[in-house]
């Protein structure tokens, strides 16, 4: 995991919590359970991006279109 990826996660998390999100007035333990499931969410998409980026540069270097 990178720490780019980690602080995208964050910053994404906060920024979505802060305009979109609405967070559950009930119980503290649900914010955390709703934090982290979205910071979980973020991580895995922001690195399944990065393996996509990867595979996209290393076929254009082999196929010459790069």
């Amino acid at each position: 995991m990178h720490r780019e990826t980690i602080l995208e996660a964050v910053l994404g998390t906060a920024l979505l919590f802060k305009t979109v999100f609405q967070m559950p007035e009930e119980a503290l333990f649900l914010q955390i359970i709703d934090w982290f499931l979205v910071f979980g969410i973020l991580i895995i998409c922001l690195e399944a991006a990065r393996d996509w980026e990867k595979k996209i540069r290393k076929r254009r270097k082999r196929d010459g279109l790069d």
